[in-house]
């Protein structure tokens, strides 16, 4: 087995050099590339729902909330009448 020294020589030919040469470029370009995508992403998310739409909802969901409760208090004194009247017909 031969030692690797100063004075070892590597015989290699030109495609090869070329060959490594594409492979470490293409390596450090997808390696950036990567780090600039995680980059961005990393300061892009904005919230899925804005500060006033969510208000927005909110207040919709109150009012729709309350319209059903007057429509329950309305339905509960109908029904309190309903049975008023039928206690009266016994």
């Amino acid at each position: 087995m031969k030692e690797i020294s100063k004075e070892t020589k590597f015989n290699m030919s030109v495609e090869t050099l070329i060959a490594l040469a594409i492979g470490i470029f293409t390596a450090a370009g997808f390696y950036f590339s990567l780090e600039a995508q995680i980059q961005e992403a990393m300061d892009k998310p904005e919230p899925v729902i804005s500060r006033q739409e969510y208000d927005l909802k909110d207040n919709a969901i109150r009012k729709e909330i309350m319209s059903n409760r007057d429509l329950i208090e309305r339905n509960f004194k109908k029904l309190e009448k309903i049975e008023e009247r039928l206690y009266n017909l016994q």
